[in-house]
């Protein structure tokens, strides 16, 4: 997916002339709107466009000059050097133009200011593969309702203009758009949408893959799961589709179950022999079934004959109102001195009713420094931020069933920050739904000195309190991959082996970055990213990116010791598999205790209820500054103390039991350890 800058100006600014023996009086602004393409509140602007409109005679001035300051305006020093490209430095940000007098005895100089602001572009869905079968004499000739496609690229945009187009230059131009009714002569072919707001012109472009497929050799089960709102077993227009359960299907009576997860609800069997049969079932996820009822829930000995499509459909009625909002914090890539350090929290509403309003509240660890918070969608919904001292709340108001809200946070993490230090941040929606357990997100990663993007990492850390895990607690793994290469990714595929002491039957799929397929075969899992064109990172980085997320649980018998490894390859189209890191899970009765895990010190015991005692590696200074935070961020301890024999010993019996953050600050370096209070 591409987003194009356009910009626009209202031109509404006002002139002011003054002498330059005189003070620069107040005026009003120009509004000058440039088109933001990654949510960090910087764009590109022309501030030569404002030229055109400046009615003075031309022999009297100079060419006018363009300041980021009044101070520099005034004193003619540090102008703005390339004003047809220029970046703005704050996100919001007044710039000025100056033009002087060849004569100024006889003439006024002549004062502009400009107010830029960077306006973010629409957020759109990369749409899947366009397939329609030819069907009359199989000449690679088909007609494709592109409107159809509409939703799916939308979601829930307003206020904008979709339209198509035979290449990414015409729909950037916004020239030469095709009719929806469009006829394509070869059996693939790429075309290019263009979704602009209609307010600031602001736009974005992707890309769509039409597919003429020759279905006589192919039969085609198509499988629907929705929410029956009038219960008449019909799938209608206005009705939604049902994500909160699992397909499995049989073939042949051969004994493997295969599971199937769509992140849009239809599902497509694809078979080759007109004579194997399926079976089919479907069943809600444990956690609603309270709430949702399967009017059908399986369907047995299908077949498709080549060359045609046989619909089945898994209408799903309600029990009773069951709101379920879920949060997931996941971050782009492991944290590193020195560098931004950028999460993802992801807001669902897994519920059949749209929830009014409701609040997120997101804590990041005592050691980074929180920068801000990217692609809030403030325009269409009104969802709104918050900045805390420890973060931050998003407010968020009318949030439709199966609808999502993702924002970015950026954060950094200092210099000194050692090697192995825990990092740990945490988003919280504070209301007691149907899950609880999906109410909070923790996310713990361990600092790094460098990182391949395409790696597995879970969200506990690599050691996990043998006692503080119970039989209810999920293991949160994310893949996470991005297209290194030269070309976009036209498809993308994860195969991952299940290690014997996961529980395969209580997966779950939570999340992901683009719409997929996910299929679990006894201990195999696969996710399928067809069309997904995933831009090249020095095409587009941003946007080069992708993941996947699921909770898992470990069998029963797990114990003290164990280790979990999990490790996944990546497929991009044709290329050798890229293997990831393989991430190692290890329950343990101490969290530090007999080993200072790269972070210089050592908590004994953990989890404590009186006293603790941390015994150092190394020390720089005899004083150290030790606070304790609780996992909202909020200081509740804070001390110094002297070391005696590389040790000190903290007296903790004022604290409530749960998760605390340890940080120690010897005046060189700042370590934080986690801290669990019984």
């Amino acid at each position: 997916m591409k987003q194009r800058l356009l910009l626009r100006m209202l031109i509404l600014f006002s002139i002011s002339v003054y002498s330059q023996v005189q003070g620069v009086p107040p005026v009003g602004y120009t509004l000058v709107y440039g088109c933001d393409t990654d949510g960090d509140g910087f764009a590109i602007f022309d501030l030569t466009e404002i030229d055109t409109f400046i009615t003075v005679d031309g022999t009297n001035y100079y060419e006018p000059e363009y300041y980021g300051s009044l101070t520099d305006l005034n004193t003619r020093t540090n102008p703005i050097l390339n004003p047809e490209s220029y970046t703005n430095i704050e996100q919001a940000q007044e710039a000025y133009i100056r033009v002087d007098p060849i004569n100024s005895m006889t003439s006024n100089v002549l004062f502009f200011s400009l107010q830029l602001n960077a306006i973010i572009t629409p957020s759109i869905n990369q749409p899947t593969n366009f397939e329609v079968c030819d069907d009359e004499g199989f000449d690679g000739i088909a007609t494709f309702d592109l409107s159809s496609k509409n939703t799916e690229i939308l979601g829930n945009l307003t206020d904008v203009e979709i339209k198509y187009y035979s290449s990414q230059i015409d729909a950037d131009l916004g020239i030469n758009f095709l009719l929806v009714s469009y006829t394509s002569s070869t059996s693939l072919e790429t075309i290019y949408v263009r979704v602009e707001d209609l307010i600031t012109g602001c736009y974005s472009t992707t890309s769509l893959d039409l597919i003429v497929q020759d279905c006589s050799t192919l039969g085609v089960i198509e499988v629907n799961t929705f929410y029956d709102a009038n219960t008449n077993n019909t799938f209608e227009n206005d009705e939604i589709n049902f994500l909160n359960g699992l397909l499995t299907y049989e073939k042949n009576n051969d004994g493997i179950q295969r599971n199937l997860y769509s992140s849009n609800g239809i599902y497509n069997i694809i078979s080759d022999d007109e004579n194997d049969t399926y079976d089919i079932s479907y069943n809600i996820l444990y956690e609603y079934n309270s709430c949702y009822n399967v009017t059908t829930t399986s369907y047995e000995d299908i077949n498709v004959t080549n060359g045609n499509t046989v619909n089945y459909n898994f209408p799903i009625t309600k029990i009773q109102d069951c709101g379920d909002i879920a949060v997931y914090l996941m971050s782009y890539a492991s944290p590193r001195p020195g560098f931004d350090y950028k999460n993802r929290l992801v807001i669902i509403n897994k519920g059949l009713e749209t929830v009014t309003s409701g609040s997120i509240e997101f804590t990041h660890d005592p050691i980074v420094t929180f920068n801000n918070v990217s692609y809030v969608d403030t325009g269409d919904t009104g969802n709104s931020i918050t900045n805390t001292s420890t973060g931050f709340i998003l407010d968020f108001v009318n949030l439709e069933p199966n609808q999502s809200e993702s924002v970015i946070i950026r954060m950094n993490v200092p210099i000194p920050t050692s090697l192995g230090t825990l990092l740990t941040n945490t988003a919280t929606y504070a209301v007691a739904d149907l899950s609880i357990e999906n109410n909070t997100s923790i996310l713990s990663e361990t600092v790094i000195g460098s990182y391949d993007p395409n790696d597995i990492a879970e969200s506990k850390g690599p050691e996990i309190l043998y006692a503080e895990f119970s039989s209810t607690d999920y293991l949160y793994y994310t893949v996470r991959f991005q297209n290194v290469g030269t070309a976009d990714a036209i498809n993308v595929s994860i195969d991952n082996t299940l290690d014997s002491r996961l529980d395969k039957s209580t997966i779950q799929m939570l999340s992901s970055s683009h719409t997929n397929v996910f299929t679990r075969i006894e201990d195999q899992l696969n996710w399928k990213f067809d069309n997904i064109h995933l831009p090249s990172e020095d095409m587009d980085e941003p946007n080069s990116h992708g993941y996947v997320y699921y909770k898992i649980k470990p069998l029963v018998g797990y114990k003290v010791g164990d280790i979990i490894p999990n490790t996944a390859e990546i497929y991009f189209d044709f290329n050798d598999p890229v293997i990831t890191n393989t991430f190692e899970t290890e329950f343990i009765t101490t969290l530090s205790n007999s080993k200072f895990n790269n972070t210089g010190f050592s908590i004994y015991p953990n989890p404590a209820k009186n006293i603790i005692e941390l015994k150092f590696s190394r020390t720089i200074n005899n004083i150290i500054n030790t606070s304790i935070y609780n996992i909202q961020g909020k200081l509740i301890l804070d001390s110094k103390n002297n070391i005696q024999n590389s040790e000190i010993q903290l007296n903790v019996s004022s604290l409530k039991s749960g998760i605390y953050f340890l940080k120690v600050n010897d005046g060189i370096s700042k370590i934080t350890q986690k801290l669990i209070i019984e």
